[in-house]
């Protein structure tokens, strides 16, 4: 069978039991199921990156290596994780969890040119400005 490169979706995890379970419940012709550690592995060409509550577990250092992966990936389009109610980011450690904003400092990314709310309703509203930004790479 003959696929349409166009429209071909790969998705990225490096947990290996998320792979795993996803490519036995959800593979297809055109959709398949990959491990990969973005900070390390080189990214499939892509039009659009969806990375979804990833950033939000990396260090600053490790967010600007993440951005770089993104850009060097040919992708066209980052649509990822961002708390635009937040007024401050703080320094964590990889593997801990904090809201990012990326037009904050030390990011400073141009505002998102679409927001896009989850509606997340969890931790009493504590995040529900929880968000999709969808930015140009080309901008970044």
């Amino acid at each position: 069978m003959q696929i349409d490169q166009a429209t071909l979706r790969q998705a990225i995890d490096i947990v290996a039991a998320v792979v795993a379970a996803n490519q036995e419940r959800h593979a297809a012709a055109n959709r398949t199921f990959r491990r990969l550690d973005l900070l390390a592995d080189p990214l499939p060409r892509a039009d659009l990156i969806l990375c979804r509550d990833a950033l939000v577990h990396f260090s600053s250092r490790d967010v600007e290596r993440a951005l770089a992966a993104f850009r060097r990936s040919g992708a066209i389009w980052l649509l990822t994780t961002t708390f635009p109610a937040l007024a401050e980011n703080r320094e964590i450690v990889t593997g801990e969890w904090r809201p990012i904003r990326l037009d904050l400092p030390p990011f400073d990314l141009p505002p998102p040119l679409r927001l896009l709310n989850e509606g997340f309703t969890g931790d009493g509203g504590r995040y529900a400005d929880k968000s999709l930004g969808l930015w140009r790479l080309a901008d970044l």
